[in-house]
């Protein structure tokens, strides 16, 4: 895309003046969503007025503000709340379209065959009962059974090197999930503008969509990654093998059974030393399956193995761990998907296990590295709340929410190229909440510039001596 230019090498400082070029922030943002403005074009003429919308609300989303809904965003840039709510409530364009385009061009400037795509959810709380997908439902980011909505994620993540915070990632698409519950009631699905080509997905198959879209696309990566919520969903786990897509995948210790991969199966049709002949793929007698937390309460000490996968920001990052080659059972009966079952135990004694496929040939370590990948999905969820207004959307539309889930993934990857044109080989990476407030302190004095028609010596002068203006 070619947006930015990458500063001098250097320790990341917040007191950088050289951080973006003055007076062209708000240019780099109508640079980076001229790519999008095929999607806010139509026949009606209203083009140009989706365009400034679009960029806009983005700029919206980027600065700061108690709640990044349609009517705060509105106040804040003194543009018509009606405009706003029109652009994002009502407007026809395809989120989807903006979501793919946006995938194909971080995919171009970013995308590494170190990549990982990490799947997970998070929740919002909620009232009423209006808003589409909200429910009664178990959320774990509220760590409880309440009433909110839940938004399936996909997020691409490319490690640090030496340290975790180095890591990249970005959002790839959000989608609501909607609970059973919720087509039961088609009246209410009818008001809350749900279409009707959409049944009832659990938050794997979700997840798998977004997956077959990325995987269409051709977008690079190593290996699919999520927690237990997933993983120990057999269906999940297979589709994914169909797609011939690599896993590290979190696993219920009690709720995964498996025997070692070398044990002998029983073909359909063939008689035991007892009985007759199977109707299934059977184990031999005397065979006893094992769960991951069986396994893992025998393996003696001498078994464990000490692993450092990255420095964290209190030291290294470590744990001891166990691989086994298994074989996964459902429903006691044998099944084709073999690979590694991981074993961790923490500092805090612990455990926690991950179903690994098609990583025969890969050390201990490069696994141990891939499933400790998560924490970026929970990072990006943390900083799409905090920096971008993920969870401020008030409207009662399914297209509404989808609008702005797509203008959050745009503002998110526009400040992450940001953070990646601040940096250098040679530089540890700036957080993203940095380079908010420096995208904040330039936006600020651009608009001093422009309003009080000083020179941006002049502007930054104010800016110096009342640092509150962008202070977060």
């Amino acid at each position: 895309m070619g947006l930015f230019k990458p500063r001098a090498p250097g320790r990341y400082s917040s007191r950088n003046r050289g951080l973006f070029q003055i007076g062209k922030v708000v240019k780099e943002v109508d640079s980076y969503l001229g790519q999008f403005r095929v999607h806010w074009e139509s026949e009606s003429g209203r083009q140009w007025s989706r365009r400034r919308t679009a960029r806009n609300y983005c700029i919206g989303l980027l600065l700061p503000g108690r709640r990044k809904n349609m009517t705060g965003i509105a106040g804040r840039l003194n543009v018509d709340n009606n405009v706003i709510q029109q652009f994002i409530s009502d407007s026809p364009w395809d989120y989807k379209s903006v979501i793919s385009t946006n995938t194909a061009a971080m995919t171009d400037i970013l995308a590494s065959e170190k990549g990982v795509i990490v799947v997970d959810d998070t929740g919002q709380a909620k009232k009423g009962d209006k808003s589409p997908g909200v429910n009664r439902q178990y959320s774990g980011t509220l760590g409880k059974t309440d009433n909110c909505q839940v938004i399936v994620t996909t997020v691409y993540t490319i490690p640090g090197e030496l340290r975790n915070a180095d890591a990249i990632y970005w959002p790839m698409n959000m989608e609501l999930y909607l609970p059973e519950k919720w087509f039961e009631n088609r009246k209410r699905c009818v008001e809350a503008g749900i279409p009707p080509d959409i049944t009832f997905r659990t938050k794997p198959k979700i997840a798998l969509k977004h997956i077959k879209i990325l995987s269409d696309a051709k977008v690079p990566h190593c290996a699919v990654i999520a927690d237990a919520g997933y993983g120990t969903n057999g269906d999940f786990r297979g589709v994914l093998r169909k797609l011939k897509e690599p896993y590290v995948l979190g696993v219920r210790l009690s709720h995964i059974s498996v025997v070692p991969e070398e044990t002998p199966i029983i073909p359909p049709g063939q008689k035991k030393a007892r009985g007759r002949p199977t109707i299934y793929s059977s184990l031999p007698d005397g065979v006893v399956p094992k769960t991951a937390k069986e396994i893992a309460i025998g393996i003696r000490g001498e078994e464990w193995e000490t692993i450092e996968w990255n420095e964290g920001t209190k030291g290294k990052l470590h744990a001891d761990f166990v691989r086994k080659r298994v074989r996964v059972l459902d429903n006691g009966r044998p099944t084709d998907e073999t690979g590694w079952l991981l074993i961790e135990r923490t500092m805090e004694n612990e455990l926690k296990a991950y179903i690994c496929w098609e990583f025969d040939k890969s050390s201990l370590e490069e696994i141990v590295k891939l499933a400790h990948l998560r924490w970026t999905v929970e990072q990006c969820f943390l900083q799409m709340k905090g920096e971008v207004g993920m969870t401020d959307f008030e409207g009662r539309k399914w297209r509404g929410w989808h609008h702005h889930a797509a203008m959050v993934i745009l503002a998110f990857c526009f400040l992450m190229l940001l953070r990646i044109s601040e940096s250098s080989e040679s530089d540890y990476l700036p957080t993203l909440p940095q380079i908010r407030r420096e995208f904040l302190r330039l936006y600020t004095q651009r608009f001093l510039e422009i309003r009080l028609q000083i020179s941006s010596e002049e502007a930054n002068s104010v800016l110096e001596d009342l640092p509150f203006l962008v202070a977060e």
